[in-house]
């Protein structure tokens, strides 16, 4: 059964400009995953990336040994049957990414046909009382909106969480005060402690307030797609993108977080 592989073997071996260029991406991806743990970011998001990376390396540099083990796996009929089933996994897999990244990408750019009147910006880490980078910037893109637009109303959404001395919520409130926001066109929401809570709580937030018609949805573009999502299963009137930057170094671990997320958010619904 190795001779299985034989061919794959020799492909990868006389391609040298396509294995150097897979080692490069292999490094490129390592370093890209790590970097957000130099400020303390690990979750599945960059663990995933950096498993997958460095798998590609393995495969890059040491191809010949790697097949070499697959065809002694695949001589096996129970191992023949493991490959087939870990190859569709893996495939289906990549087909998964590629189709919820298209549909992301769609989510954090759509337009909305007429001007919404309200804005919800979600919540993220306060370090104790200053807003966390993310927060900081979700809270500029609401503010830009706010600006345009003097009538619109902002609902702030966030509960206090671990290690922050007030809620998010008052954080966003104070961040926009200071700007020159007027007290009276925020609405404070701080008792949600997920995203769902944010949007459920925030839409009690708009029919206690008589705020009607569409919404702008103040977050990370990564984060616009499963936010609209929750949005609809929570009653809200139709949500468009008010996307906030979000750092390069961070956008491959959060966006493959976000793809864990979705799935999330598929089975379980929240």
């Amino acid at each position: 059964m190795q001779k299985l592989f034989q061919p794959v073997i020799e492909a990868f071996s006389q391609h040298r400009i396509a294995m150097i260029l897979l080692t490069l991406l292999a490094v490129a991806g390592i370093i890209l995953f790590a970097l957000p743990m130099t400020v303390n970011i690990v979750n599945i998001g960059n663990l995933f990336g950096l498993a997958c990376s460095f798998l590609l390396l393995v495969l890059t540099l040491w191809h010949t040994p790697f097949f070499a083990l697959l065809g002694r796996i695949a001589a096996n009929r129970i191992g023949k049957k493991i490959l087939f089933i870990l190859g569709a996994v893996i495939v289906l897999g990549v087909l998964y990414c590629l189709i919820m990244t298209c549909v992301m990408l769609h989510a954090a750019h759509k337009k909305p046909a007429e001007q919404p009147q309200t804005v919800i910006v979600l919540g993220c880490k306060v370090r104790g009382t200053v807003p966390s980078r993310m927060l900081s910037r979700r809270i500029r893109a609401a503010y830009a909106l706010l600006e345009q637009n003097p009538d619109m109303k902002v609902i702030v959404s966030g509960g206090k969480g671990d290690n922050e001395d007030i809620s998010e919520a008052q954080c966003m409130y104070n961040e926009l005060t200071k700007l020159g926001i007027s007290a009276e066109r925020i609405i404070m929401e701080d008792q949600s402690t997920s995203t769902s809570e944010n949007l459920r709580f925030s839409g009690a937030c708009m029919q206690e307030n008589g705020l009607t018609g569409s919404v702008y949805l103040a977050t990370d573009s990564y984060h616009e797609l499963r936010a609209q999502i929750l949005a609809k299963k929570e009653n809200l009137p139709e949500c468009y993108p008010a996307a906030a930057y979000t750092s390069w170094y961070l956008v491959p671990t959060y966006w493959v977080r976000e793809w864990f997320g979705l799935a999330h958010a598929f089975v379980f619904g929240n």
